[in-house]
C-alpha cells in the first residue's frame, strides 16, 4: 500500500479522516477515505500501489471492461451506454467545425466510444491500461489500443478533442496526466472530463455505500471546485459544467445493492437527486467539464 504524505491537489499535508467504504466489486477490503485540510480534497488514502492496483480490476464484476451483461446492472448500464454513445458524438461533435478532427479518448475502455467517432470519419486515437479492455477493442472493433504511458510520445498541439468519460478519477499520476493532456491539446481545442460529484444528493444519501466512490479504484472524489483547481494549476479554465443525469440511476441501483437495501427505491433516489440537483447549482451524481487552455477561455 502507498501512503500519499501530501495532498495531491494542493500538496497540503495534514488530512483528516472522512470516510471508509468498503470494495464491493473485487476483494472485499476497506479503504479509507481523507479530506485534506488545507483544500478539502478527498482522496483514497492509503491506496494500493500502481502494480497492485491493476488486481483490483481484475473481475467479471467490472462492468465498463467486459464485453457481455452479467446481469441487471449490466444490462442498465449497456442500455444506457448505447445511448449515451450518440449523445457523446453530439457533444464533440458541437466542439468543432471539421467533421475529420482529430480525437484522442484517454481510457477507452472497449472501444465501443472510440468505434463510434471513427465510423463517423474523426481521425480517432485510443489509449487504455486494461489489457482485458485492450482486448475486447481489438477484437471486436479492429481498433489498436496503445497503454497510457503513451501519452508522452504524442505531438503536441494535436488533437482537437480529448475526452476522459469517467477516467481522471482513476490516475495514479494526477497533475502529470493532466500537464501531459495540456501538452498534447491543440491551442483551441476541447478537454471533455466526465468525473463523479461526491456533493451530490444521492452521495449524501447511500453515504459509505455510493457506489461512486468504488475504492479502491477511484483514487480521487471530485467536487466541482477540486476540478477547476487542479485545471487552474496548469493554467486551464473550466468553460461549463453540464449533469450527466442517468448517472445517478445506474449508480443508485448499485448503492442498493451494496447495502442490501431496496432496488426499487434506487429511481426514486436518482430522480430526487436530479430534482435537487436543480435547486442547487452544480451538483449532480456526475458532471461533464469542458476545459480548454487559459488563453483561449
Amino acid at each position: 500500500m502507498d501512503t500519499l504524505s501530501h495532498c495531491p491537489l494542493c500538496q497540503g499535508g495534514r488530512f483528516r479522516p472522512f470516510r471508509t467504504c468498503r470494495d464491493h466489486t473485487v476483494s472485499g477490503e476497506s479503504f479509507d477515505i481523507v479530506e485534506c485540510k488545507a483544500c478539502g480534497f478527498r482522496f483514497t488514502n492509503p491506496r494500493p500501489s500502481a502494480d497492485a492496483l491493476e488486481q483490483y480490476y481484475e473481475s467479471e464484476d467490472y462492468t465498463p471492461h467486459q464485453a457481455t451483461s452479467q446481469g441487471l446492472t449490466d444490462t442498465l448500464y449497456r442500455a444506457v451506454r448505447f445511448y449515451t454513445l450518440r449523445s457523446k458524438h453530439r457533444l464533440i461533435a458541437s466542439l468543432v467545425s471539421d467533421p475529420s478532427s482529430r480525437l484522442l479518448d484517454f481510457g477507452c475502455g472497449t472501444g465501443e466510444f472510440l468505434n463510434l467517432c471513427q465510423s463517423r470519419g474523426w481521425a480517432a486515437r485510443g489509449l487504455e491500461p486494461d489489457p482485458t479492455a485492450q482486448k475486447v477493442a481489438t477484437q471486436k472493433y479492429g481498433l489498436m489500443v496503445d497503454t497510457p504511458d503513451q501519452i508522452q510520445t504524442l505531438p503536441d498541439d494535436h488533437f482537437d478533442v480529448i475526452t476522459l468519460w469517467h477516467v481522471l478519477e482513476h490516475v495514479p499520476e494526477l497533475l502529470e496526466t493532466v500537464e501531459q493532456l495540456k501538452r498534447t491539446l491543440a491551442p483551441e481545442g476541447t478537454l471533455v472530463v466526465a468525473v463523479p460529484n461526491c456533493t451530490a444528493f444521492d452521495a449524501q444519501f447511500y453515504g459509505e455505500y455510493w457506489a461512486a466512490y468504488d475504492v479502491p479504484r477511484h483514487l480521487y472524489h471530485f467536487r466541482p471546485g477540486d476540478v477547476r483547481r487542479l485545471f487552474d494549476q496548469k493554467s486551464m479554465t473550466v468553460t461549463d459544467i453540464r449533469p450527466m443525469r442517468l448517472d445517478a440511476f445506474y449508480v443508485s441501483l448499485l448503492s442498493e445493492q451494496y447495502r442490501n437495501g431496496w432496488l426499487l427505491r434506487a429511481p426514486l433516489v436518482a430522480l430526487y437527486s436530479i430534482l435537487w440537483a436543480a435547486r442547487h447549482e452544480h451538483r449532480h451524481s456526475a458532471q461533464l467539464y469542458l476545459i480548454r487552455h487559459e488563453d483561449v477561455a
